[in-house]
């Protein structure tokens, strides 16, 4: 093996094993069989590491929309309870680092070298023991540096995001304390599969025996599933809207469960939404009081100020433009979020003409993706992000034609972002800028901003 020594090497290595920096394996389309040894070769490395994921209790998230949003106000509520918290996300906006943070603080370049360099030894060892389990990928890799970076750190309590289903993925190998599922969507259909139950079943694949696990609620047919597998698992299972209520908006709502209540809370990110995931969040810290485990200390005053200081670029994040402009930047990229953020930016820009910049990768369907934002829109700005996986620009201008739209087709989403601002602060015309259809579309246009 090359010996790691700098920060671009350390990336170089981890990219070079894997076109799928998160999923299963180097082709997630290889079927269950296949995605099952990426769980053996991740248990290798780590029994390897010595088991570092058991030096903590994790809180395990897994789900199609606002799971992002749900492990950043749990981080949030525990650091406010005075844990030092880990927590492992995906995707990125602008460098792989984000996706390992401690205390809130990304890991800085040496660290992450070394982190890298230390996690790749094992890495050769365990494929040069066993051939039949074949090469690490890239997710697998990032897991296994997770959860090392996190013992190394002193954490407390670590937050663990699944990167594609739940089942075979390879954040699936650790033991939680608290399993977490958040609102459920058609995505990766042709990996996860294209029925409700089917993406139910997969999510649901987190829970483990005996360990506690909260739900968001949602269709029937899934909420049978989830609750099908924790009485499988003999997993206590508590949902949203039968075990604990949430009423209100994100200026002022309260949560509700059978012995405990907050009132009066306010939400750090925006939408209704939001407070969905809020209330979830705050079920899963309930779940983590009931063990004994952190936070401790006067519980409501951290939820209040954890939810109050939960921060996610890219998740609502509005920015003023010096031209007067308002952009509203939200990484949408599921016909249900994209519903969540069309009647977010209704409530928030009631009067507002509003002009979109949609770009989406090439895995989503772009006719249930664009329809809650068609009554929304008075201009759309079709830009695909620079990503080898964008969806093409006439596959989206095609089905906005199809819904009645008039789409512009753009070089990228800098270029759209140069259009729509003229336009936007010229008189009578719109208003409101919202770039959305997915986080690499997000990336770009902060980066086009100058907030990245």
């Amino acid at each position: 093996m090359t010996q790691i020594t700098t920060f671009d090497e350390a990336l170089a290595a981890i990219w070079e094993r894997s076109g799928y920096d998160r999923g299963f394996i180097s082709n997630p389309f290889a079927g269950d069989d296949a995605a099952r040894l990426g769980l053996v070769r991740t248990a290798r490395v780590l029994e390897l590491l010595g088991n570092p994921d058991r030096d903590y209790p994790i809180v395990h998230v897994a789900g199609s929309k606002g799971k992002g949003s749900t492990a950043s106000f749990v981080d949030s509520i525990l650091r406010a309870a005075g844990q030092r918290s880990g927590r492992f996300l995906s995707p990125h906006l602008h460098s792989y680092r984000e996706r390992f943070v401690v205390d809130n603080a990304i890991i800085g370049e040496a660290d992450f070298t070394r982190l890298v360099a230390d996690v790749m030894s094992p890495t050769i060892e365990a494929e040069r023991a066993d051939d039949a389990i074949g090469q690490l990928t890239a997710w697998e890799i990032s897991t296994a540096m997770a959860l090392l970076w996190f013992s190394r750190s002193d954490c407390d309590i670590a937050v663990v995001e699944v990167g594609m289903g739940g089942t075979l993925d390879a954040t699936n190998v650790i033991d939680p304390a608290v399993s977490v599922i958040t609102t459920l969507d058609y995505e990766h259909t042709a990996i996860l599969g294209t029925t409700m139950t089917e993406i139910a079943s997969n999510k649901a694949g987190i829970i483990k025996p005996g360990r506690p696990a909260v739900s968001a609620d949602g269709p029937v047919e899934a909420l049978k599933v989830i609750e099908a597998k924790a009485y499988e698992a003999g997993a206590p299972l508590s949902f949203a809207n039968r075990d604990w209520t949430v009423t209100g908006t994100d200026r002022s709502f309260t949560v509700v469960g059978a012995n405990w209540r907050h009132d009066d809370l306010v939400s750090s990110l925006i939408g209704r939404h939001q407070v969905d995931n809020a209330g979830l969040a705050i079920a899963a810290v309930h779940e983590l009081l009931k063990l004994n485990l952190p936070p401790d200390g006067t519980i409501d005053e951290s939820v209040r100020r954890g939810i109050g200081a939960a921060f996610l670029p890219g998740r609502f994040e509005i920015m003023r433009h010096p031209s007067g402009v308002t952009f509203v930047l939200d990484g949408a990229h599921s016909p249900a979020s994209a519903q969540a953020l069309a009647l977010a930016v209704r409530e928030r820009f009631p009067a507002f003409k509003i002009t979109i910049v949609i770009g989406m990768l090439e895995d989503k369907d772009p006719a249930r993706l664009l329809q809650p934002f068609v009554p929304l829109a008075n201009r759309w700005l079709v830009a695909p992000p620079e990503s080898p996986r964008a969806q093409r620009s006439d596959t989206i201008v095609a089905a906005l034609r199809a819904l009645g739209a008039e789409p512009e087709a753009t070089r990228g989403v800098r270029d759209a972002i140069a259009q729509a601002i003229p336009a936007a602060s010229s008189p009578a015309a719109n208003d409101v800028v919202v770039v959305t259809g997915s986080l690499s579309t997000v990336a770009d246009a902060r980066l086009a901003l100058g907030l990245a």
